[in-house]
Order: structure tokens, then C-alpha cells, then sequence
């Protein structure tokens, strides 16, 4: 479902923004993807330790440390898009730099979302998982229409963009056990 919407997502786009619109908010997005890397260790990793407590304020508490790590980093991508936005925005040769401190805003939650679906997955949540996937792209989607039927152009297609990360993120919060000792850091 996530490929198909992906799929509908990207004609529509072109069919609307036309191949310069498409071009500029393709290369915005792009950003994204190169975070990607970023955003599925920790979802890799976050699944896979989580999964490997015994107990649920086991998955909790490493949950928890994982997620601050993640946020962490989120915020510092973030602020690096935002210190470098001219110099990115001229290097790709985008018609304003404002594109990137939007999608700057996407980075923050980008890498968190990963943290919390590897939760999710690491306690075999995987039908929630598929649906804050299909609830990303469908916001995505939707959203870059909106943007585009309201005159908003490639600015308003890279707002949806940041706001269905946001709200994907926010969409998927964790039940977490009480605060126990993360039991990786007793381990030797």
C-alpha cells in the first residue's frame, strides 16, 4: 500500500508541479532520503535491542534511551539544514532557501520516527507499523495536493512533506512500561 501511495504520490506531483516544480521538490526530498540512513539505524537497532528484552520495562527503558539519542540527533541535522540552507539551497539551485529550513523542520522528526517504529517492530507491533507507514504517505500525498489546489506550489508540496513526518510521528506514540534502569547498561 506504502508503494502504491508512493507511486500516486509521485505522478501526481509531477502531473501538478510540472517537470521544474517536480525537479525542485524532488531534489528537497531527496534530503530526506540520504537522512533515511540515519533514521533506519536507529529503527534497525531500536527493533532489534528492544526486541531482545525479556520484559516490557525492559523494552521500555531502552526505548527511552534510544528515543533521546534520537531526538538528539534529530535536532542537530536540523540545525545543521537550517546553519547551511543558502549554501544548500544554491548548491542544488533552488529557487529560494526556505525549502530546506522547511524540510529542515521534516529532519527534526525524522529520525525519532525511526526510533519509534523500531519499537514498534521490536515488539512485534507490525500492523501498527504498516499503518503509520501507509498514514505517512497517505498525509504526504494528500497534503502535497492540498498544498498545490490552495497555490502553494513546491513550498506548500515540501510543508505537507515535513507535516506528514510530524504527524506520523505523533500518530505512533509508544505504551511504555513505568521507568525501570535500561538494562543495557549493565550488561558488560
Amino acid at each position: 500500500m506504502t508503494s502504491v501511495i508512493n507511486l500516486a504520490y509521485n505522478v501526481a506531483i509531477a502531473r501538478f508541479l510540472g517537470p521544474i516544480g517536480f525537479g525542485h521538490a524532488t531534489v528537497v526530498y531527496t534530503l530526506l532520503t540520504l537522512l533515511s540512513a540515519v533514521t533506519l539505524s536507529f529503527q534497525i537497532i531500536s527493533a532489534k535491542v528492544v526486541a531482545q528484552q525479556n520484559t516490557h520495562e525492559g523494552k521500555s527503558a531502552v526505548y527511552r534511551a534510544f528515543h533521546r539519542w534520537a531526538w538528539i540527533c534529530g535536532i542537530l541535522i536540523a540545525l545543521l539544514l537550517f546553519v547551511f540552507e543558502k549554501a544548500i539551497s544554491n548548491y542544488l539551485n533552488l529557487p529560494g532557501s526556505d525549502l530546506i529550513a522547511i524540510i529542515a523542520v521534516g529532519a527534526g522528526f525524522y529520525i525519532p520516527l525511526g526510533c519509534r517504529r523500531g519499537y514498534v517492530q521490536g515488539t512485534y507491533g507490525f500492523r501498527g507499523l504498516a499503518t503509520n507507514m501507509v498514514l505517512e504517505g497517505a498525509v504526504r500525498l494528500g497534503g502535497s495536493m492540498a498544498m498545490i489546489f490552495a497555490g502553494l506550489g513546491v513550498r506548500g508540496v515540501i510543508e505537507a512533506n515535513s507535516a506528514a513526518i510530524a504527524i506520523s510521528y505523533l500518530a505512533i506514540p509508544p505504551r511504555l512500561a513505568g521507568r525501570a534502569p535500561n538494562p543495557q547498561k549493565s550488561s558488560p
